[in-house]
């Protein structure tokens, strides 16, 4: 459909799980796109498959603030100013509050919630962003509206990230910039995924795909939206969480 043509996409966490998905996507789209990751293989196999020059990688750990904006410059000046942003980099940490340490909570909240806000303060301004027309998706959780045992630190990264959202969303609406959050249930086919099924017998695992009405979702179809966000289409949508969740938080 090239629903993105010529766009320049920027995407975090992009070597795997959503954000992978997302690049293979943006860019059957028409896009242009940057891969932002920590695994250099994984990266350079993404990379590979978008098949022309006009696309790029980078080697980032979302911690090292320091860096974000030789990155940006060097993906304006070779390649034009940011249209779009995905936001796909996180990860979870299990653990009941009493095994929690101040500095779990700090590093999930880097790299979950911090790491956009940082991003998105660079990416609008006037040069280094398209601004009128800019489209911002933040991969959250359905752990940003419903809760687990055990999850209290991923749960707030991703309910701050909701949050914020709406809050940049109402700053950034004079310059025709749209902020929205996507709010996954469990997909089957991520890395957090198969990391829960080794750590769950068979049998504690169909529970959690019985909470799911519509079985459990697929990177796909959270990419599937966000490839709507970013486009044209949804340019009277901003400040939102959709939730893509197979029914789950409905019952």
């Amino acid at each position: 459909m090239n629903r993105l043509e010529n766009k320049n996409i920027l995407i975090t966490g992009a070597s795997s799980g959503i954000g992978r998905e997302c690049a293979i996507h943006c860019y059957k789209e028409g896009a242009k796109v940057h891969l932002l990751g920590r695994n250099e293989n994984s990266l350079n196999e993404i990379y590979s498959r978008l098949n022309d020059k006009n696309n790029s990688y980078h080697i980032l750990d979302l911690r090292d603030f320091a860096k974000y904006q030789s990155i940006i410059e060097d993906i304006v000046d070779k390649y034009g100013k940011i249209d779009g942003f995905i936001h796909s980099a996180g990860y979870q940490i299990t653990l009941p509050i009493s095994s929690m340490d101040y500095k779990q909570y700090i590093d999930i909240f880097e790299v979950n919630t911090i790491s956009a806000f940082e991003f998105i303060k660079i990416i609008t301004q006037k040069k280094y962003g398209n601004l009128k027309g800019m489209s911002i998706v933040l991969i959250a959780s359905i752990m940003s509206i419903v809760a687990d045992v055990a999850l209290t630190a991923y749960c707030a990264s991703k309910a701050a990230l909701v949050g914020g959202a709406k809050a940049l969303a109402l700053e950034l609406a004079s310059k025709g910039i749209r902020v929205n959050c996507i709010s996954p249930g469990t997909l089957s086919d991520t890395a957090m995924t198969e990391n829960l099924k080794k750590q769950l017998s068979e049998e504690e695992f169909h529970k959690i795909e019985n909470k799911y009405p519509l079985g459990l979702g697929t990177t796909e179809d959270v990419s599937a939206l966000c490839m709507f966000l970013l486009s044209d289409e949804s340019e009277w949508i901003t400040g939102q969480n959709l939730i893509v969740d197979g029914g789950l938080s409905i019952k």
